[in-house]
């Protein structure tokens, strides 16, 4: 098993809280620039090498000048937080185990400190994340049977899973506590079922409550923390 303390999730991805911002304000002000000078942002993605290339000028586009406007940072964060939990959904609706709930997340977030919504459509990376992570967590599903099951082209989400798995410089071992709380779900468990009414005494501190402990962690997920 790795060892959190020489891994490059501790290694390469934690952050102070400013050094996101700054990230996040990048990849938006770099998008901004492109639709000023092409008319548009989506970047195009070679399949094979997760190359990418710069867009094709928008018809009639002069450079310079736009008639639509950029995502701000605050929208894209609004746009990141809801595929987030639209990942949940997706981890829900095929029951996979909350470890792979939680790479996917922790890939989705990595790979938005690279680029920006407007560059790569979120709902794509979104799909390439969770199948990227069922991989690495060893809980293969064919991205034909994922696609099938959301019902979703599985041809997006090979063409980027390449352009995923550069973002994330290959760093692929990551890090999420769910094992640990679990773990200390089922040894405040055993404490409970051991008498001595240490159960009644855990409910009168409102300390044990499983699932709202999992509840909070799923929320957490959510939040800069797997970064800071």
């Amino acid at each position: 098993m790795s060892d959190f303390q020489t891994s490059t999730h501790r290694e390469r991805w934690i952050f102070q809280p400013q050094d996101l911002v700054d990230k996040w304000t990048g990849v938006n002000r770099r998008s901004a620039e492109t639709l000023a000078q092409y008319g548009t942002t989506r970047l195009k993605v070679d399949s094979v090498d997760g190359s990418i290339s710069n867009p094709e000028p928008a018809p009639d586009h002069v450079v310079g000048s736009s008639s639509v406007k950029p995502l701000s940072c605050e929208e894209e964060q609004m746009m990141r937080r809801f595929y987030e939990q639209k990942i949940q959904e997706v981890c829900k609706a095929f029951k996979f185990p909350h470890k792979i709930q939680a790479t996917a997340i922790i890939y989705f977030k990595r790979f938005y400190l690279q680029w920006s919504v407007m560059e790569h459509h979120p709902k794509h990376i979104m799909l390439t994340c969770v199948y990227s992570s069922c991989k690495v967590e060893e809980n293969h599903v064919s991205a034909e049977e994922l696609g099938k099951g959301i019902n979703q082209d599985h041809q997006i989400i090979l063409n980027n899973e390449m352009i995923v798995l550069k973002s994330l410089d290959f760093d692929l071992i990551v890090f999420a506590p769910y094992r640990s709380i679990e773990g200390f779900i089922d040894d405040m468990d055993d404490f409970c079922r051991a008498g001595n009414g240490a159960h009644q005494r855990l409910k009168v501190i409102h300390f044990f409550d499983p699932f709202a402990i999992l509840f909070k962690h799923n929320n957490l997920m959510f939040t800069v923390l797997p970064f800071t």
